[in-house]
C-alpha cells in the first residue's frame, strides 16, 4: 500500500516532516500531548528508532541500565533531537528518570528540558496530584513562550487527539486480517512524530487503502505485550515465521490509543483523568491484576492462540510483571513465551530459533 511507504519515510526522517523551531520532545504516555499541541507545538514522541548504538550513552549509563535510554541518550548525543525546541521528561521508571539527569549532565543543546512527575498508583490522591503536575506543566510552558494555554485552546486540542485515537483503533481492528502487526508498529512510531491533524488525514487515506486491500495470509493468531518495543525489524521475525500480530498490550500500541478524555470536564482535570485511568503499564503499581485481566480478555475477544511476553534486560518493571503473568498464563493454559532481550540487540538467529520453537509447541498443542 502506497500510504504504508509514506509513514516509514516520516520513522526515517520526522524532522523533514515538522516546521523548525515548533516540535517539542516528550517521553511515555503519561505525557499529555494535547497541552503541548494546544501551545501552538508537535509532541515528538523519543525513540530509540534509528539509533547507532549505546557507546556515547554508556559514557553516562551503566550498561546495568536498560537499552532504551541508552540509546535514546545516544541519540541526543549524536544530535539527532537537535530539531527539538524542548523535551518534556517525566519519571516512568527509574532508568528513564535518569535520562532527564544525564541529559542536562551530558549539557546536550536543547533548549529547555522539564521532569514532569506523574503518580505511581491509580487512587483519588494520585490523580489530585497528577492534576497539579500537569498545571505546573502548564505554567513552565506558559512562562517561558509567554502565551496563555487557555481552556478553548486545551479542548481544541483533547478534540483533535481523541480523533487521532479513535481513528488508530479503527487502523488495529484491521490486524491479522488485512494489516500486519509489523506495518500497525510503523503507524503507530510515525503517528507519535507527525503533527497531529496531518497524521489524521494519512491515517483517513490508510483506512481506505485498507477497506479495499486483500486479506493476508492466515498465521497463528499472536499478541505481544511488554513496555518499549519499537523495533519493526523484531515484529518481522515474529511474524515472518508463521504468525499474525493481532493485537498488544503496549506503549506503543493499544496503551496509546486506548483511552477516552471527556469533553464535559474542566480540560486539566479531564486530561489527568483519562491518563491516568486509562490502561496502565508496569509503572502503575497498584494495577497489576486489572492489566493481567485486559491481557486475558483480548486473548478471548481476539482467539489468540500464543502470547509473547517481550521484557528488555534489566527492565525491573517487567521483570516481576512477566514473572506474575507467566503464572496467570499457566493457570489458564494460555500458551506464553518470554522473551528477554536488549533494544536493537542483535541477536537475531537465536530470538527467530526461540521463537521458531515456540510456535511448533503452540501448533501441537492445537
Amino acid at each position: 500500500m502506497p500510504i504504508l511507504e509514506e509513514f516509514r519515510k516520516v520513522i526515517l526522517n520526522p524532522s523533514e516532516f515538522l516546521s523548525p523551531g515548533k516540535s517539542i520532545g516528550y517521553m511515555c504516555n503519561y505525557v499529555p500531548e494535547e497541552l503541548i499541541h494546544a501551545a501552538g507545538f508537535t509532541p515528538v514522541r523519543l525513540n530509540a528508532v534509528e539509533s547507532e548504538g549505546t557507546s556515547r550513552g554508556d559514557m553516562y549509563f551503566s550498561t546495568g541500565n536498560c537499552s532504551f535510554p541508552r540509546r535514546v541518550l545516544d541519540k541526543g548525543l549524536s544530535g539527532a533531537y537537535g530539531f527539538l525546541d524542548g523535551i518534556v521528561f517525566m519519571n516512568g521508571c527509574d532508568h528513564n528518570r535518569r535520562l532527564y539527569d544525564n541529559w542536562n549532565y551530558a549539557q546536550i543543546q536543547t533548549p529547555w528540558t522539564y521532569l514532569l512527575f506523574v503518580p505511581h498508583s491509580k487512587t483519588d490522591a494520585s490523580l489530585n496530584q497528577y492534576i497539579n503536575e500537569l498545571q505546573k506543566l502548564i505554567n513552565h510552558i506558559e512562562s517561558i513562550y509567554k502565551l496563555k494555554l487557555s481552556e478553548q485552546k486545551i479542548r481544541d486540542s483533547i478534540k483533535l487527539y481523541q480523533r487521532k485515537r479513535n481513528l488508530l483503533r479503527n487502523v488495529s481492528s484491521f490486524r491479522g486480517i488485512k494489516l500486519s502487526g509489523t506495518d500497525f508498529l510503523m503507524v503507530m512510531i510515525a503517528t507519535t512524530v507527525l503533527p497531529p491533524d496531518i497524521a489524521c488525514e494519512k491515517l483517513d487515506e490508510l483506512i481506505v487503502e485498507l477497506k479495499n486491500a486483500p486479506q493476508i495470509e492466515k498465521n497463528l493468531r499472536v499478541l505481544v505485550t511488554g513496555n518499549c518495543v519499537e523495533e519493526i525489524e523484531h515484529f518481522e521475525i515474529i511474524e515472518n515465521i508463521g504468525a499474525n500480530i493481532v493485537y498488544d498490550n503496549i506503549c506503543l500500541g493499544s496503551r496509546y490509543f486506548d483511552r477516552d478524555i471527556s469533553m464535559e470536564e474542566e480540560p486539566v482535570i479531564a486530561l489527568a483523568e483519562g491518563y491516568l485511568r486509562s490502561p496502565s503499564c508496569p509503572r502503575i503499581m497498584n494495577d497489576t491484576e486489572k492489566r493481567i485481566e485486559l491481557i486475558k480478555e483480548a486473548v478471548k475477544k481476539y482467539q489468540v492462540d500464543a502470547v509473547i511476553i517481550e521484557k528488555l534486560e534489566f527492565c525491573s518493571m517487567m521483570t516481576g510483571e512477566g514473572w506474575i503473568m507467566s503464572q496467570e498464563f499457566r493457570k489458564e493454559e494460555t500458551p506464553f513465551l518470554l522473551l528477554t532481550r536488549e533494544l536493537y540487540g542483535g541477536g537475531k538467529s537465536q530470538i527467530r530459533t526461540r521463537i521458531q520453537a515456540f510456535y511448533e509447541k503452540v501448533k501441537n498443542l492445537k
